[in-house]
């Protein structure tokens, strides 16, 4: 971003002043960043505009929150949520993802320090089914391995003992929002190829085309080559 301002600034002729950069103290900003403490910047990843009234509504209706929730306008489907009790924002932290009619609500922490329209919401964390996995594989450290090739891990749904035995193994992970979603992967045990498929639960709609969650208003860019290659999707609910 850094660089993008410097580009910017060399196409204009600044007066002396302009050129000045003003130091704005800590303590000045001492207020708004006690009171944001208890905030968050969400967005709704949606192809339509959705107002904050809605936003506000679907909130406390689907997650019933203990004290107060206001809602501001950011920008476009960006919005501010202010919180009259801390714990409330921590359990709404705890409850992501947060999908509404479909859509993902993504949040990030208060910072005070990024302007609202450059806030970056690129990564959110997923519970990931591992079906299909081998029992030998079905532990802590093999569902460690696995995501480390998908995004950042957070935790694995196991017993005490490091093991999760049952229909499939469930990882919590971080996923990258602006790449495709990986339906599986193949394993190598002992010479033998074995292929896992990937179950997420709660959530969002995403491209059936490319598997992006989220890849603008202008659509996805790779509709004509699956056209053109007999229309075949490559993804499924």
């Amino acid at each position: 971003m850094a660089d993008e301002v410097t580009r910017m600034m060399e196409n204009f002729s600044l007066l002396e002043e302009e050129q000045l950069e003003l130091e704005i103290p800590k303590q000045k900003m001492k207020g708004t960043a006690q009171r944001g403490k208890q905030c968050l910047v969400g967005k709704l990843i949606a192809d339509h505009l959705v107002s904050k009234d809605t936003i506000r509504a679907k909130l406390i209706r689907g997650w019933k929150p203990s004290g107060n929730l206001s809602s501001r306008v950011l920008g476009e489907n960006l919005f501010f949520l202010e919180f009259e009790h801390e714990w409330d924002k921590i359990r709404f932290l705890e409850g992501r993802p947060w999908v509404f009619e479909g859509y993902l609500f993504s949040v990030e922490e208060f910072d005070g320090l990024t302007p609202p329209t450059q806030i970056v919401f690129e990564k959110i964390a997923f519970w990931v089914r591992m079906l299909k996995l081998p029992l030998a594989c079905m532990s802590k450290d093999v569902g460690t391995l696995i995501v480390s090739t998908m995004g950042f891990f957070e935790e694995v749904d196991i017993d005490i003992d490091g093991v999760g035995w049952g229909e499939f193994l469930c990882v919590r992970i971080q996923l990258d929002l602006t790449k495709p979603l990986s339906r599986g992967r193949f394993l190598k045990l002992q010479g033998k190829s074995v292929w896992v498929d990937f179950q997420y639960e709660r959530f969002p709609r995403y491209c059936f085309n490319c598997g992006i969650i989220n890849h603008g208003k202008a659509g996805c860019l790779k509709r004509s080559t699956a056209r053109s290659q007999g229309g075949e999707l490559q993804y499924e609910p």
